[in-house]
C-alpha cells in the first residue's frame, strides 16, 4: 500500500519527526472546519481564534504522541475538544452565546427580505438552542452536523463508544427539538 505524501496522516508523521514545514499544510487544510467547531463550542469569535492557535501549538508540542496511521482528523478534533473543555472549566462560564459571534449567510438573490429575516432568526434560535446543550451533547451534535464526522470518528475524538455517541446525539437532538418547538409555538 502506497502512502500519498499529502495525506494528513503522512504529513503528521513528518511533523512527529520534527519536520515543522509539514505542519503548515495541515493548518491550512483544517483552518475552516476546526475554527467552526471551536467557535460553536465556545461561542466567542475572538476566543475561538485564540483557541485555534493554541490547539495547533498543542499539536506541535504533542507531536511525538501521534501514532501513524491513526486518523489525524480524529486526533486533532480530540485535542480541540479537550482544549475547549479545559478552557470552559478555567473560565467557569455560566452561559455561552453563539449568536454574538455567529455569521450567517447573506440573503440570496432569490429570497425576499422577509424570507431572509426569517432564515436569520431561525439560525439564531438554533444556535441558542445548541448552546443550551450539555458539553458532551453539544460536541456530538456540532461534530456530526457541522463537521460531518461519522459516529465512529466522534467516538474516537471524545474517547467513548459508538453507542455513547449515538445516545448523546439522540438526546441532544430530542432536547433541541423540544426547545425549538416550544420557541416556535410562542
Amino acid at each position: 500500500m502506497e502512502v500519498s505524501h499529502d495525506a494528513d496522516e503522512w504529513l503528521m508523521a513528518q511533523v512527529a519527526l520534527g519536520n515543522r514545514q509539514y505542519l503548515a499544510p495541515l493548518v491550512r487544510r483544517y483552518a475552516s472546519p476546526l475554527l467552526t467547531f471551536i467557535r460553536r463550542m465556545v461561542g466567542d469569535e475572538h476566543r475561538s481564534e485564540e483557541l485555534f492557535q493554541e490547539v495547533f501549538l498543542r499539536v506541535w508540542t504533542k507531536r511525538k504522541q501521534y501514532r501513524f496511521p491513526r486518523s489525524f482528523r480524529s486526533w486533532l478534533f480530540a485535542i480541540a475538544a479537550n482544549h475547549c473543555r479545559t478552557d470552559y472549566r478555567r473560565r467557569r462560564l455560566a452561559t455561552v452565546s453563539l449568536a454574538g459571534g455567529e455569521q450567517f449567510d447573506a440573503p440570496s438573490a432569490g429570497r425576499s427580505p422577509v424570507e431572509a429575516a426569517m432564515a436569520t432568526e431561525t439560525a439564531r434560535q438554533v444556535s441558542a438552542a445548541v448552546e443550551r446543550l450539555p458539553a458532551r451533547q453539544r460536541s456530538v451534535v456540532v461534530l456530526r452536523i457541522w463537521n460531518g464526522m461519522s459516529y465512529g470518528e466522534i467516538a474516537e475524538v471524545l474517547g467513548c463508544t459508538d453507542a455513547t455517541v449515538r445516545s448523546h446525539m439522540h438526546h441532544g437532538l430530542a432536547a433541541l427539538r423540544g426547545w425549538l418547538e416550544a420557541d416556535w409555538k410562542t
